[in-house]
């Protein structure tokens, strides 16, 4: 069990310091780290936008528990650092997935926009 909690423990300093090259978009698209969703594998700006957002956001997370495991007391201090690292890193999945969807969509549909703008208008 006490291995256990010191791996629950390390969990915030590992989410800074995985989010660091996200966040500085040092990442290329692949499929083992980052962000991998449909949407950010299939395009290359929406992949280091959506993966710098979701890093931020992990970064935040990182730091919060960090802050919690010299502010909780030990007795509740590895139950409450798993719910929280959980209802947080169950959050940035789900709005970081909204949001790359959404770039998705808009980067699609400004892309097909500015095709049509260079169209030379029919006589």
């Amino acid at each position: 069990m006490q291995a256990y909690n010191r791996s629950m423990e390390a969990i915030g300093p590992v989410l800074v310091l995985l989010s660091v090259p996200l966040m500085f978009r040092w990442v290329p698209p692949n499929r083992f780290f980052g962000l991998r969703i449909p949407s950010t594998l299939r395009n290359r700006s929406v992949w280091y936008d959506a993966n710098a957002l979701s890093a931020r956001h992990l970064f935040r997370l990182g730091l919060f528990l960090v802050l919690l495991e010299f502010v909780l007391p030990r007795s509740i201090r590895i139950e409450a650092l798993r719910v929280i690292a959980s209802i947080g890193f169950a959050s940035i999945i789900f709005f970081d997935w909204r949001t790359a969807n959404r770039w998705e969509r808009e980067r699609r549909a400004g892309a097909t926009a500015s095709d049509r703008s260079r169209e030379l208008p029919s006589p």
